[in-house]
């Protein structure tokens, strides 16, 4: 006869491998690399709440807001070199730590909640292009938009928008340089052009800077004929050119 372990026991089992499990493997902060409690992820309860509230408007937001392109925007955080926020970007978009992506996510969606944004269809990550996502192996933007719909509870599309042309990295250009970088680079997915009619929208990315990449991919959207759009990331990032 075969006994069924109880309920309990398996409780039990469990809790032993995780405590063992975090003896060998400690789970450490990424920014710190101090040992963390085990409610905690990624970021130590300090090091979380070091992280510096994005509670500006974006300084480019007004003009897109007029062109009719967004009908709003918003970060969660401020992204500085040399602070906690960095190595948890590092881990999302390097270091395979899709988890993160969630977490960021989460933040994302309570922050459309204090917004009252109650009224959005669909959650839809910028795309990158296939040689990228090869590369990578995932979008990590995607993970972002999963944790958005965990508060929101609001379908995720992630081949809504397709980049079609392959763009170098932004990451030393200028704002100019970035527009044109961008430019016509997204089209929207045929076998959704009906879905998208008339729906309300929240375009989410990991870190905004000057916007070209994110606004490019919401007017591509925009001529689909969707509804009220918004953009969003978990992070905002000052532009900063180095001049040789």
């Amino acid at each position: 006869m075969i006994i069924k372990p109880r309920v309990n026991q398996i409780f039990l089992l469990n809790n032993i491998f995780n405590n063992l499990l975090n003896f060998i493997l400690p789970n450490t902060c990424l920014a710190c690399d101090e040992v963390m409690d085990p409610d905690e992820s990624y970021l130590c309860k300090t090091c979380k709440g070091r992280l510096e509230p994005y509670s500006e408007t974006h300084p480019w937001q007004a003009e897109h807001v007029a062109d009719g392109t967004i009908d709003g925007s918003f970060s969660v955080y401020w992204f500085r070199e040399g602070t906690a926020i960095q190595p948890l970007f590092h881990a999302l978009k390097y270091q395979k730590i899709k988890r993160a992506g969630l977490m960021l996510g989460e933040e994302i969606g309570k922050l459309a909640a204090a917004k009252k944004l109650n009224d959005i269809d669909l959650i839809i990550p910028v795309p990158l292009h296939k040689a990228r996502y090869r590369d990578r192996t995932y979008n990590q933007s995607e993970y972002i938009a999963r944790g958005i719909s965990n508060i929101m509870k609001t379908e995720v599309i992630n081949d809504a928008v397709i980049r079609s042309r392959f763009t170098p990295t932004q990451t030393r250009l200028s704002k100019a340089e970035r527009k044109i970088n961008v430019s016509g680079a997204f089209t929207v997915n045929e076998k959704y052009a009906g879905i998208l009619n008339g729906k309300n929208i929240l375009l989410t990315d990991d870190i905004i800077t000057t916007g070209a990449t994110i606004l490019e991919c919401a007017g591509a959207l925009k001529k689909a004929g969707t509804g009220r759009l918004y953009i969003c990331s978990a992070a905002y990032a000052e532009l900063k050119i180095n001049v040789v």
